[in-house]
This record gives C-alpha cells, sequence and structure tokens, in this order.
C-alpha cells in the first residue's frame, strides 16, 4: 500500500504541468522551462534558482552570453524530455514592467534598423534582401536575418552596422522556408501558416508523400507561401504508409484465381482495396482478405511500388484508378477516372518519331 501511494506521488511530480508555484523548491528543479522568443524560436531552460512559473509569463534568461527575454511556453520534467535536447542556459529571474517596456522599445528599434540595412544593402550594390532584424534583450547582440540566391560578401556592411549600432553584428542567411516563417501569413487552408505558429524544424517533403496518399494533382497545387511543398504533407504520411503496409502499390498487377488484376484504388479509411479484372469486372475487397490470398493464392505479376512507372496522376499500368485531378480549364480539382485517358494514344506519342527541330 505505501509503495503504490508513494508510486502515485512520483507520477504526480513528473507530469507536466503549466504552473509550479505550489511544487517545493526541489521539486521546481526538475522541470526543463520552453520558453519562445520573437517569432517561433524556441530554447529549453534549466530553473537551478528554482524560480515559481507560469505558462505565458516572460522571464530573464542567460544565453549566448548574455541575457534574453522570452515568454514560458511549457513546463515538463526532465526526464520526459528527448535524450538529445539542447539546455540553452539557465533562467535568471521573472520580468518586470521595466523589463516589458524595454522589450517593446526594442521591437521599435528594430523595425527602423530593418529600413536602414536594406537602404544600406542597396549603396552596397549587394543582392540580399533583410528580412528581419533581432535585438537581444541586453542589446549586446543584433542578428540581421536576410536571403539571398548565393554567397555575398557582406564585410563592409558588418563594419557599417557595427561603428554605427556599438554592438555585436551577426548576419545570418536564410532560406525561403525561413523566410515565410518570419514573415508569416495565410495558407490555402484559410489557417495561419504552420510554420510561423507552431513548427520550429523543417523535414523533408517531396512529391511522393501527396502520392502515396491519394492527392495526384500538380506540385503547385501543393506549394505553400514560400514556393516549397507545403509541410502538412507529412502530417498524415505515416497514417497512409502504415495503412497500405502489406499490400501492393496501386497500378499493380496480381494473377488471381479469375485471372490478372490491377490494383486500380485503395480505400485506406474503409480498409479496402479495388481490383479491376481484365473482363472488365471490378471487385472491391478487404484489405485483410487480400493480404490472406497474397500469402495463399494470389502472385505478384508486377509491383508498381518496386518500378518507377508513375507518371503525374498516378501509375501508367493503372487503367481504371481514380485519383484527384486538376482541371486547367475551370481552375478546380475534382475526382477522375484513369480509364478516360486513352493509353494507346499515350504510346502513340511516346513512339512518334520527333520531328526536327522539336
Amino acid at each position: 500500500m505505501e509503495n503504490t501511494i508513494n508510486e502515485n506521488i512520483i507520477n504526480d511530480i513528473i507530469s507536466p504541468t503549466t504552473d509550479t508555484s505550489e511544487l517545493t523548491t526541489e521539486d521546481r528543479k526538475e522541470f526543463l522551462i520552453e520558453t519562445n522568443f520573437k517569432g517561433v524560436r524556441k530554447h529549453y531552460f534549466l530553473n537551478p534558482k528554482a524560480i515559481p512559473l507560469k505558462v505565458g509569463e516572460y522571464i530573464i534568461v542567460d544565453h549566448e552570453s548574455g541575457e534574453d527575454m522570452g515568454i514560458v511556453s511549457g513546463i515538463t520534467i526532465k526526464q520526459l524530455k528527448r535524450e538529445n535536447i539542447d539546455i540553452a542556459g539557465e533562467i535568471i529571474r521573472k520580468s518586470n514592467q521595466i523589463d516589458l517596456r524595454r522589450l517593446e522599445e526594442n521591437r521599435r528599434i528594430e523595425d527602423n534598423i530593418l529600413v536602414n540595412a536594406r537602404k544600406q544593402a542597396k549603396h552596397f550594390g549587394l543582392e540580399m534582401k533583410f528580412i528581419d532584424i533581432e535585438y537581444k534583450f541586453d542589446r549586446k547582440k543584433l542578428v540581421f536575418y536576410f536571403t539571398a540566391d548565393g554567397r555575398v560578401d557582406f564585410r563592409e556592411l558588418v563594419k557599417v552596422f557595427a561603428a554605427e549600432y556599438r554592438t555585436r553584428i551577426e548576419l545570418r542567411q536564410i532560406g525561403v522556408r525561413d523566410e515565410a516563417q518570419k514573415i508569416g501569413g495565410i495558407g490555402i487552408c484559410g489557417r495561419e501558416l504552420c510554420c510561423s505558429q507552431f513548427l520550429t524544424n523543417f523535414v523533408s517533403i517531396n512529391v511522393s508523400m501527396a502520392r502515396d496518399q491519394n492527392l495526384f494533382v500538380k506540385p503547385e497545387k501543393f506549394s505553400g507561401a514560400c514556393g516549397k511543398l507545403q509541410c502538412c504533407l507529412k502530417y498524415e504520411h505515416d497514417f497512409y504508409l502504415e495503412q497500405k503496409d502489406g499490400i501492393p502499390d496501386t497500378g499493380s498487377v496480381l494473377m488471381t484465381d479469375k485471372g490478372k488484376a490491377t490494383i486500380s484504388f485503395i480505400d485506406v479509411f474503409n480498409q479496402s482495396v479495388t481490383l479491376d479484372f481484365e473482363g472488365g469486372e471490378t471487385l472491391i475487397m478487404p484489405k485483410p482478405e487480400l493480404i490472406t490470398k497474397l500469402e495463399k493464392d494470389y502472385r505478384i505479376i508486377k509491383n508498381s511500388r518496386d518500378e518507377n512507372s508513375r507518371t503525374e496522376n498516378g501509375c501508367a499500368g493503372c487503367p481504371k484508378g481514380n485519383f484527384l485531378s486538376y482541371d486547367e480549364n475551370d481552375g478546380k480539382e475534382k475526382i477522375v477516372s484513369a480509364g478516360k485517358r486513352n493509353p494507346q494514344q499515350s504510346q502513340d506519342r511516346r513512339n512518334k518519331p520527333a520531328k526536327k527541330g522539336e
């Protein structure tokens, strides 16, 4: 009984919380304080002074050999965080009204510096675009964020900034995704951009992620404000891969007891697979049943996943599969049948010899 009570107490202590004011001094030291700064810059800090904190409070931290000011966005026990997390520093104290006024003043100064930076870049003839300025709370460091197509020699520009602002100057070149993250905006979904709202790390996104989710449309339809493929294509990608695990991809050809059949559509939500037979018959089979038949009766003749024969709208060998297409005439997306395309015409165009000058 006593061991059960002690385990419950420990579980209560190590659980993430939003307020440490009611915890003991020693318990407060066991938490990592997640802190957000300008934009979506986020770091984790230790609380060796056991300062009682709440989510939403402003704090002063020791970061990069200076003081910086951020807002508490999370309070989590150290053991619950991933092992490779980086500790940025320690918390110095809570912010007061004087600190808040200074933070507002820094933001106003940053706007003026940004205007001046763009003028100076134009004066020196540098092919660079300044996106944002970040003044550290103690004003010992000034960070300039910019984009450029290639490398830029900004040594003379740094000298001008250092002489004018009398502080440490740092210029950071960022990519188009980082630019969209800092500027912000509204996506085609009607909501604020994910990158400017909560994303802190960018993962690799490719067209195959859209194909795996049965979204076979033009890549530009999936482009975000940055011009790259939308990050949200990654959100449900693992789910689709998990649901399609164990069965061939769309366009694969199977030898069944009724003859050859092509997998034309995989419905991950209803857990079913559509098979099109050579005689024109169509069969919708539950996924578990297909997996069982593949182990016993059916044989895979062609697996489109192993062959790089996919076209922009799915797979080349998929005669009747349904896919999401984009109509250039009315500018709308719609579900169409791949059977409406004429495979013979496509084959004739490929086999037709090119004319001179083409």
